[in-house]
């Protein structure tokens, strides 16, 4: 029974032991060891939470300043803009090329489409164009051609010169269909010199003998039968440039009726008054920029429909 009780006690001994688990000393390094870990761990999530931030801060601020310059260069680009389209504006229509008050004047009767597509293609016709609500005031002054022939040289004449352009030819105006009359009016004057002969008088000669047909223009016939009833000779010429070098050789001059191309969009007459190395001179009576430059053969020939050389009656 001895050995009994002492088993028990020491079988006892040994399950309070248990029960009462690790000495307090062990549990308390262990503690302290936990308790270390926590707080390191919680530091580097303090550290993440902290680096995660200022991350997330710079992209934010980054995008704040991307989105600044954006909108400020939207503003700069849509003032600009705004500028050159207020800047276009103003050119367009705080100096028109014809007054406001004229406007209805200018479009309002059957010439105003032509006027309008006259300006159009041709700005040096612009003073033309503005002057015509006072047309009236130019049809019958005196018109003076003695500064036009000094020098001897073929005289260069605008079909849409105020002086004449206004006047009647045909069932138009000189300053929109003279361009024949105003060619021969050059011619004549050159050989001549008789100043009375004036754009204005060759186009009511022109009309006058029906050398002009309504909606087609001046008439071929009118280069050499009209030349002939002027005192002038005119003969019709083979297109080729050396028959057109001797013939501007011989003093004469040459009439071009030109097709659409560097001169016209329809029909058009020129005349060539000389040529040297560089190419012929031409006068033409609707641009004087194309009088200033000269040409090159190649460069009338594809243009030229028929073309006639023109003299006084003495040099045939």
């Amino acid at each position: 029974m001895m050995g009994y009780y002492r088993t028990m006690e020491r079988d006892g001994a040994a399950g309070r032991a248990r029960q009462q688990g690790p000495r307090p000393q062990n549990r308390s390094r262990t503690a302290m060891r936990s308790a270390a870990a926590q707080r390191e761990m919680r530091r580097r999530r303090k550290r993440r939470r902290q680096a995660l931030i200022f991350l997330r801060f710079s992209v934010c601020l980054f995008l704040v300043f991307g989105i600044l310059a954006m909108v400020k260069g939207g503003i700069t680009l849509a003032a600009s803009l705004g500028e050159a389209l207020g800047s276009r504006r103003e050119e367009e229509t705080g100096s028109p090329i014809l007054p406001e008050e004229d406007t209805g004047a200018l479009y309002g009767d059957r010439y105003g489409e032509k006027l309008a597509e006259l300006l159009e293609l041709n700005e040096e016709a612009a003073d033309y164009v503005e002057s015509y609500p006072q047309r009236e005031a130019y049809k019958s002054q005196p018109i003076d051609l003695a500064q036009e022939i000094q020098g001897g040289s073929v005289p260069l004449l605008m079909q849409w010169d105020k002086r004449w352009g206004y006047n009647a030819y045909g069932g138009n105006m000189i300053g929109l269909a003279g361009c024949g009359p105003v060619c021969m009016t050059m011619a004549y004057l050159h050989f001549t010199g008789d100043t009375a002969m004036t754009p204005r008088e060759m186009a009511a000669f022109a009309d006058d003998n029906g050398y002009y047909e309504e909606d087609a223009g001046t008439k071929w016939s009118f280069w050499t039968e009209g030349a002939g009833k002027l005192g002038l000779v005119g003969e019709e010429l083979p297109l080729d440039e050396n028959r057109m070098k001797q013939t501007l050789d011989d003093g004469k001059v040459i009439i071009c009726s030109m097709g659409p191309g560097d001169f016209t969009t329809e029909g058009h007459f020129i005349l060539i008054r000389g040529y040297d190395g560089n190419g012929f001179y031409v006068n033409d009576p609707n641009r004087r920029s194309n009088s200033e430059k000269q040409w090159e053969f190649d460069a009338l020939r594809s243009q030229i429909r028929n073309l006639w050389a023109l003299s006084a009656a003495a040099q045939w």
